[in-house]
C-alpha cells in the first residue's frame, strides 16, 4: 500500500463518521460547522495571499464570514443592502489607509469572501431546502467519491495526464472515472434512499436519470475545485493551504472540491424537482 493510499484511507476512517454526525444533527450545529470552517478556511487564504498583513483587512473579513453564514434568515432587500454598506466600508477602509491597502488587497478580500463562506453556505441553504436533510448528503458525496474514483482510476489505467502544468499527477483517465463514479455513487444513495427512507419523502422517490446526470455534474466541477485550489497555491508558491490536518494540509485543502459542489447542488435542486 503506497503512503498516499495510506493517508487518503486514514483520512477517511477519521474524517467520515465525523462527517456523518454533523449531517446528522441539528441545522445549527451545521450551521456553526459550516462558519468555523469558513473562518478557518479564510485564516488560511489570508495566509496565503498575504493579507495577513493587513488586521484591519482581516477583521473585515471574519466579520463577513460569521454573517454570510446565518444570512440564510435575511431578506433579500436585507442582504443588498448589508452588501453594499459593506462594499462601502472597504473602500473608506482603503482610502484611510492608501499607503498600505490597494484595491488590489480589497479584490482579493471580496475574492476570498465569494470562494470560501459563500460557496460553503450552500450547504446550509440545501439543508433548508423541503427535503434539504437527505439532499445534503450529496454534496458530500459528489466530492469525496468523485475524488475516490478518479484516485483510484488514475493510478491504475492513468496515462494521459490532465493538467501536468498544474497538478502532474491528474490524468485524463482518472477525470473520466471520477465522473462516471459521480454519477454512480448518486444512484446508489438515490436507491438507498428509495428503499429504506421513502416515508420521510412523503410518498416520493428520488428520480435516478436525474440523480446520475446531477452527479456528472458535481464529479466535474467538484474536480474543477481541485484544480483551481492546485492553481492557487502554485501561483503562490506553496505546497498545502495549511498545516491543521498533519500530513494532509489545511482546511482548504480537504475543502477545496466542497466549496464549488455545494453551489451546483443547491441551483441544480433550486431550478429541478429531482423527487417524483
Amino acid at each position: 500500500m503506497t503512503p498516499s493510499l495510506k493517508s487518503r484511507l486514514l483520512t477517511s476512517v477519521i474524517g467520515i463518521p465525523i462527517i456523518i454526525l454533523i449531517l446528522l444533527a441539528p441545522k445549527s450545529v451545521i450551521t456553526f460547522v459550516v462558519m468555523l470552517v469558513s473562518l478557518i478556511g479564510m485564516h488560511e487564504y489570508y495566509k496565503t495571499t498575504g493579507l495577513s498583513e493587513h488586521k484591519n483587512l482581516c477583521v473585515m473579513g471574519y466579520i463577513a464570514a460569521i454573517v454570510i453564514s446565518v444570512g440564510l434568515k435575511l431578506s433579500v432587500a436585507s442582504s443588498l443592502t448589508l452588501v453594499y454598506l459593506y462594499v462601502v466600508a472597504l473602500f473608506l477602509l482603503m482610502l484611510f489607509s492608501n499607503r498600505t491597502i490597494s484595491i488590489k488587497h480589497l479584490g482579493e478580500l471580496l475574492f476570498g469572501l465569494v470562494y470560501i463562506p459563500y460557496f460553503l453556505s450552500h450547504i446550509i441553504y440545501i439543508h433548508s431546502l423541503d427535503f434539504g436533510r437527505f439532499y445534503v448528503w450529496l454534496v458530500f458525496i459528489g466530492a469525496f467519491m468523485s475524488d475516490s474514483c478518479a484516485y483510484f482510476v488514475g493510478s491504475y489505467l492513468g496515462k494521459h495526464k490532465l493538467c501536468p502544468d498544474i497538478s502532474p499527477k491528474k490524468t485524463v483517465e482518472g477525470a473520466i472515472g471520477g465522473v462516471i463514479g459521480g454519477g454512480v455513487s448518486f444512484v446508489i444513495y438515490g436507491i438507498i434512499v428509495n428503499t429504506l427512507f421513502t416515508s420521510y419523502l412523503n410518498g416520493g422517490s428520488f428520480n435516478l436519470i436525474l440523480l446520475f446526470v446531477l452527479g456528472i455534474i458535481a464529479s466535474i466541477v467538484s474536480q474543477i475545485g481541485d484544480l483551481t485550489a492546485s492553481a492557487i497555491k502554485r501561483q503562490f508558491g506553496i505546497k498545502d493551504f495549511g498545516n491543521i490536518f498533519p500530513g494532509h494540509g489545511g482546511m482548504l485543502d480537504r475543502c477545496d472540491s466542497i466549496i464549488l459542489v455545494a453551489p451546483i447542488i443547491f441551483l441544480f435542486l433550486y431550478s429541478i424537482s429531482i423527487i417524483i
